[in-house]
């Protein structure tokens, strides 16, 4: 049972962090590159600012984790939280708002929960990305890490997984070699039984026949 324990704590904390790398890597790709790497037709995003903090279910925090799903523009609805392309200050940048209405240029009006204004271009079919479909919370010291040190984390993490790897694997590998041994060593123990008690049987046969070849001898006298 302890054995159990202990192996499934261990899977949980190898999972774990190659969670934290794949969303740290995934989502600050989205942000260096601005452009999505989905997988399975989800992405991660880091939150980078403060535009969609806000007290709706989908409001977002800095350093939030958001899930991207993949979508068709016409799935777009009013309310929803897409992510697009827009250039910012003369920079393309990846930007996670709420669609508020139609844009009177054609396409979707966006703005961020926490910000006065609404945004100056509208979401495209050519700009667009993804909808938001979840967010992941209690990853925030981390994804806070990945945004701002992202080649220091992903060192430390890629070391710390590659230990407690190696270290998993040895231990398994000692784990099997000792069950294996003892396995072994009963079947020896075994076999040992099986041959005393044929020698001891084979005993008895030799004191039985030695008595009955006395009393044949006797009776023949």
């Amino acid at each position: 049972m302890k054995k159990i324990i202990a192996y499934t704590f261990t899977t949980i904390a190898i999972l774990i962090f190659i969670f934290s790398i794949a969303i740290m890597f995934i989502g600050s790709r989205a942000m260096r590159n601005n452009e999505p790497l989905y997988i399975f037709g989800y992405t991660f995003s880091i939150i980078p600012s403060d535009s969609m903090i806000g007290d709706q279910e989908d409001s977002l925090d800095r350093y939030d984790v958001a899930i991207i799903r993949a979508a068709n523009y016409d799935e777009i609805e009013i309310g929803d939280v897409v992510v697009f392309q827009s250039e910012v200050s003369g920079v393309e940048l990846l930007i996670i708002h709420r669609v508020i209405g139609l844009h009177e240029d054609g396409g979707f009006e966006t703005q961020g929960d926490n910000n006065d204004f609404i945004d100056p271009n509208p979401v495209t079919e050519e700009n667009f990305q993804g909808i938001y479909y979840s967010k992941i919370t209690f990853l925030k010291p981390i994804a806070s890490i990945a945004a701002n040190s992202r080649n220091l984390i992903f060192g430390l993490l890629s070391v710390v997984l590659i230990v407690l790897l190696v270290t998993e694997g040895m231990h398994i590998i000692k784990t099997i070699s000792r069950e294996k041994k003892a396995e072994l060593e009963e079947k020896h123990q075994q076999e040992l039984a099986s041959f005393k008690e044929k020698e001891r049987q084979k005993i008895k046969d030799q004191i039985y026949e030695e008595e009955k070849a006395k009393n044949k001898t006797k009776n023949e006298s």
